[in-house]
């Protein structure tokens, strides 16, 4: 998933970049709104697979079904 993400921020710069009449300004903002984006996804992709791997040694063993439960689960 990291690999995926760090493509489409090639594609997306690259895009961005290559904008005409756009000032250097507008671009920074675009580019820096896009990578908190990525950011935030990336952390999603990262808190899920953790969870999800509970007991296999990934993790570092809590998870789901440790002492560090989600507080907003049931």
């Amino acid at each position: 998933m990291g690999a995926l993400l760090g493509y489409v921020e090639d594609i997306v710069v690259g895009a961005v970049m290559e904008l005409e009449g756009v000032d250097a300004g507008t671009k920074m903002k675009v580019m820096r709104a896009f990578n908190k984006v990525l950011w935030i996804q990336n952390d999603l992709f990262a808190r899920h697979y953790v969870g999800v791997d509970v007991g296999t040694g990934f993790g570092g063993g809590e998870g789901l079904s440790g002492a560090s439960k989600c507080p907003f689960s049931g």
